[in-house]
C-alpha cells in the first residue's frame, strides 16, 4: 500500500508540473505582443511609444507590460510621458492611452532647438518649431544630450528660465519668447508687448504685476519697462511702437489673445498692483522716473497741501458742500443752533470712506496706480489731476491709450 500511495503523489506532482509548464508555455507563447494602439500622443509618433514600451523579451508579454505599468507610471524608458494606462483587448493586442509631458519651452538654436519640460530636461532635439512653445534666445549652450538637463552657460541661468516659465504659468499669462541680452537682462514676450524686466530679480514681483498692468493695455503694442520694478509701487512706463518680430513665429500668430478677465483682479481700494497697500510716491515726473519730492501738506508753513487733509494724512479731502463750518462749531449732537439734532448717531463721528484706486496710463505713458474719481476729474491720491484721462458721460473713465475703465471695478468696460 505504501508502495502504490508514493506512485500516486508522484504522478501527481509529474501532472501538476505538466500543467505549470503548459501554463507557461500558454503566458509565452499567447500573450505576445502583436497588436498596439496608442492613444493620446501627439508629438512622439506610435511606432516610438511602441518600440520603447516594448523592447526586450519580458515586454514582449502583454500580462507583464500590465503587470509592470499597473500604476501608471511612464518609468525610466519612456522620460517624455508623464503617465500611461495599458487596457488587454486579447491575448496579443493591448492599448496604450498616455499623457505626454508638457513641453516648458524650448532653446533656440540655429541648427537645432532643444525643447525641455519643467525641469529643464531635454525632451526632443529637432530642427522643428511647435506651435504654442516659448521660445528662450540669446542663451548660449553646450552639446546637448536626449533626455538630461539643458546644457546652459551656467546652471543660475537655468534656474532663471524654470522659474520665469513656472511664474509665467501661475499667472496663466502665455508668452512667446524669453530673450537674454548680452548682459544677461531679460525681456518677455507677452501679445505684442515687450516686457523688460531686466536682471534676475524681483521676478517673482514683477511678472506678478504683470497680469494687472497688461489687462489695461488693450492690446497695445510697444515696450514695457520694469528694470527697476520692486513690487512696491515704482512707476513703470510704456513706449508704444512696433516691436522686433519674433523668433517663435508659428506659434506668436495664434497667441495673440488678452488674458482672461477677472482671473487676477486689479489692485482692491488703496492697493497697488502687488497688493502691498502703497501708492505712487508723490513728486514722480511724467515719464515714471522719480523726481524730487515735492513738501508734504504743512511741511512748508502754507498748511496742507491740495487733497490733503489737516492732519496730513495724504489721504484726499472730501469736497465742500458749505457745511463745514456749521458742523465745526457745533457741539457733539447738537446743530448750528444749538438744538440737539435727533438725525446725529450720538454725536460720533464718521470714518470717510477710503477711495477705490484703479490703473490708468497718463499722456506721457507712464502707468498710475492711484487714479480715482472726484467731481467728474481723475485725479491721483493727491487730487492731483491725471493728464491724458477724462471722465466720460456714462461714468466711464477714458485713459491716453484709450482704454475705457470702469471706475468702480477698475476693469475694462465692456
Amino acid at each position: 500500500m505504501g508502495r502504490i500511495r508514493r506512485k500516486r503523489q508522484r504522478l501527481i506532482r509529474l501532472v501538476s508540473l505538466a500543467l505549470l509548464v503548459a501554463a507557461v508555455l500558454i503566458i509565452i507563447l499567447v500573450f505576445q505582443v502583436k497588436t498596439v494602439i496608442i492613444n493620446g500622443n501627439v508629438r512622439w509618433s506610435g511606432q516610438e511609444i511602441a518600440e520603447d514600451l516594448s523592447y526586450d523579451f519580458w515586454t514582449q508579454n502583454t500580462l507583464f507590460l500590465m503587470w509592470k505599468h499597473r500604476n501608471g507610471e511612464a518609468l525610466e524608458r519612456l522620460p517624455y510621458l508623464s503617465s500611461l494606462k495599458i487596457k488587454l483587448d486579447s491575448p496579443g493586442k493591448i492599448t496604450v492611452t498616455v499623457t505626454e509631458k508638457e513641453l516648458a519651452g524650448y532653446v533656440y538654436g540655429e541648427d537645432q532647438n532643444l525643447y525641455f519640460d519643467e525641469d529643464g530636461i531635454i525632451l526632443d532635439i529637432t530642427d522643428q518649431v511647435y506651435d504654442g512653445v516659448l521660445a528662450v534666445t540669446g542663451v548660449k549652450m553646450g552639446e546637448p544630450v536626449l533626455y538630461q538637463k539643458v546644457p546652459t552657460e551656467s546652471s543660475a541661468q537655468l534656474r532663471t528660465i524654470l522659474s520665469i516659465t513656472q511664474l509665467l504659468r501661475y499667472q496663466e499669462l502665455t508668452a512667446r519668447e524669453i530673450r537674454f541680452s548680452d548682459n544677461m537682462d531679460i525681456t518677455v514676450r507677452i501679445g505684442n508687448v515687450d516686457a523688460a524686466l531686466g536682471q534676475d530679480e524681483y521676478l517673482e514681483e514683477k511678472i506678478a504685476n504683470l497680469r494687472a498692468i497688461l489687462d489695461v493695455m488693450s492690446g497695445s503694442s510697444g515696450t514695457l519697462h520694469m528694470e527697476n520694478f520692486t513690487g512696491k509701487n515704482e512707476p513703470v512706463s510704456f513706449s508704444e511702437g512696433e516691436i522686433p518680430e519674433s523668433v517663435n513665429k508659428e506659434s506668436g500668430a495664434e497667441e495673440e489673445t488678452e488674458p482672461e478677465s477677472g482671473a487676477d483682479e486689479l489692485p482692491a481700494d488703496g492697493e497697488g498692483a502687488d497688493g502691498t497697500g502703497e501708492a505712487p510716491a508723490d513728486g514722480e515726473n511724467a515719464d515714471g522716473a522719480g523726481t524730487d519730492e515735492a513738501p508734504a501738506g504743512g511741511e512748508n508753513g502754507d498748511g496742507p497741501a491740495d487733497g490733503e487733509d489737516a492732519e496730513n494724512t495724504g489721504a484726499p479731502a472730501e469736497p465742500d458742500d458749505g457745511s463745514g463750518g456749521a458742523d465745526e462749531n457745533a457741539a457733539d449732537g447738537e446743530n448750528a443752533d444749538g438744538q440737539d439734532n435727533p438725525e446725529e448717531d450720538d454725536g460720533e463721528d464718521q470714518p470717510d470712506e477710503e477711495p477705490f484706486y484703479f490703473m490708468v496710463f497718463d499722456s506721457s505713458h507712464t502707468l498710475r496706480y492711484d487714479a480715482h474719481v472726484v467731481d467728474g476729474v481723475v485725479v491721483d491720491s493727491n487730487g492731483v489731476p491725471i493728464d491724458g484721462c477724462i471722465v466720460q458721460e456714462d461714468g466711464n473713465v477714458k485713459d491716453a491709450y484709450w482704454n475705457v475703465i470702469d471706475p468702480s471695478t477698475g476693469q475694462l468696460a465692456q
